[in-house]
């Protein structure tokens, strides 16, 4: 394990492979698999990309459906607070990081957690773990505002 949230989940750092170290996430909620292909690119899409959501509202996984979704999610993050570009710009510039256009987030993200079968399943108490992709393509209740 490499690092918590505030939600209960955690980012734990794989075995190298081809000279990059996965990055596996498990939620708190029983849902997990791979992030990234390594610690940068998670970074990035951590930064970069309301990464949960988008995955949440994925119509199981549909890279369509997760653009979408992504630009709702970055609407309401520009109204939460709209310093966020030049705050997330901090960020990346301290950890040598790259600012990504959300488009291309979305599509990194949506390769790495396609990939989490077989080799990046999450397990704990004899349980494998949901993936990280939900089946809905927007918010059940109102949908997106």
């Amino acid at each position: 394990m490499i690092a918590g949230e505030s939600a209960g989940g955690a980012y734990f750092l794989g075995v190298e492979q081809n000279g990059r170290r996965p990055v596996v996430f498990a939620s708190s909620e029983g849902e997990g698999g791979l992030l990234a292909d390594d610690l940068a690119d998670a970074l990035e899409i951590i930064i970069g990309l309301e990464w949960r959501d988008c995955l949440s509202f994925s119509g199981g996984g549909d890279l369509e459906v997760m653009q979408a979704s992504a630009q709702h999610l970055e609407r309401s993050r520009y109204k939460d607070n709209p310093d966020i570009d030049s705050e997330a710009a901090q960020v990346a510039a301290a950890l040598s990081l790259r600012i990504v256009p959300v488009a291309d987030l979305v599509v990194r993200l949506q390769a790495a957690a396609s990939k989490t079968e077989p080799d990046y399943v999450v397990t704990g108490d004899g349980q494998t773990f949901d993936p990280l992709f939900g089946e809905y393509a927007e918010p059940r209740h109102g949908g997106w505002r």
